[in-house]
């Protein structure tokens, strides 16, 4: 049986979907979307914002990474970011 939860406000919505070992959520604010998708075979996150866009997909393929981040300190955010999701879904250390 699917668990669902939503949260719609003026500035803010969120869905959260899990079945059985599946699970997605879905964050959306007027500055950051970001989206998570993760079940046995395929895993993805994404984030997009004004100043990091980040793609990480991992199938039974391979993984793909995508990061667009504007300026230094933006970059040094991004990747903090890749390596804790690559850590969450079990790829990197």
């Amino acid at each position: 049986m699917a668990k669902k939860i939503k949260i719609d406000t003026d500035k803010f919505d969120m869905d959260l979907e899990k079945d059985g070992t599946s699970l997605k959520v879905d964050i959306d604010t007027p500055n950051v979307d970001i989206k998570i998708v993760k079940d046995e075979i395929h895993k993805e996150f994404n984030l997009d914002s004004k100043n990091i866009d980040i793609h990480v997909e991992k199938t039974p393929d391979g993984v793909e990474v995508k990061v667009d981040a504007k300026g230094v300190l933006w970059k040094a955010v991004a990747k903090r970011i890749v390596k804790f999701v690559l850590r969450r879904f079990k790829l990197g250390k």
